[in-house]
């Protein structure tokens, strides 16, 4: 599907509204203490914020649309309705910091707050997404020229296929991110422990776990 990166305007009430409401569906990172760190460090230049955005063609009539003299009445046009399907950032910093991730020089830049709406999945938007800001990581404003590498990190999928784990995991995510990120060229680079989360297994345990990230990166194509 196509779709186009628009910048977030988080001094916009409007467009700060729906960015919340979209954590909110997300699940994590959803306070407005959050967002505000996130506007700050906007302001600062280290993170490229922006609408994953798609449009719907609809039909009206020419009665409708008010034609120009001399059509055909009743006939219909087709109008595209921008959609705001989801958000992505790619980030000049990380916390904690780790030069090997992002820094402030732009030799490496993270992808951050990748999130799709339910019902905009599955539709290509993630490839399509992924391909567009890693594009704009070789080059000003968003990126630089020194940047060699886009990272990100996911849950390390040794959780996913885990016997114990692996139930309670595929509930909130349905496919196995590190292999999607995988079929996009991104390779492991590092496996670190990072998640934490309380869970409650098939068998009724209260199990307090901290899941490993796999941290992955893709060389920037020029």
């Amino acid at each position: 599907m196509a779709c186009t990166l628009v910048p977030i305007n988080m001094d916009d009430p409007s467009e700060y509204e729906e960015l919340l409401q979209q954590r909110v569906i997300c699940g994590w990172n959803n306070t407005p203490e959050a967002l505000a760190q996130w506007h700050e460090k906007q302001r600062a230049g280290l993170k490229s914020f922006f609408w994953i955005t798609t449009t719907k063609s609809t039909s009206t009539t020419s009665a409708e649309s008010n034609p120009p003299s001399g059509s055909e009445p009743n006939s219909e046009t087709s109008e595209s309705t921008p959609i705001l399907a989801g958000h992505i950032s790619l980030d000049a910093y990380t916390d904690p910091p780790d030069s090997s991730v992002a820094n402030a020089e732009k030799t490496r830049l993270t992808i951050r707050t990748f999130f799709i709406l339910p019902e905009h999945r599955s539709s290509g938007l993630g490839r399509t997404s992924m391909a567009l800001i890693e594009s704009l990581a070789g080059s000003e404003p968003y990126g630089s020229s020194k940047c060699e590498f886009t990272t990100l990190d996911t849950m390390s999928k040794e959780h996913y296929y885990d016997p114990i784990l692996g139930p309670e995991v595929r509930k909130v995510m349905p496919i196995c991110n590190q292999e999607w990120y995988e079929r996009q060229g991104y390779v492991v680079y590092k496996v670190e422990p990072r998640y934490e989360d309380t869970i409650v297994l098939e068998n009724g345990e209260v199990r307090e776990v901290i899941y490993n990230a796999a941290c992955m990166r893709k060389p920037v194509q020029r």
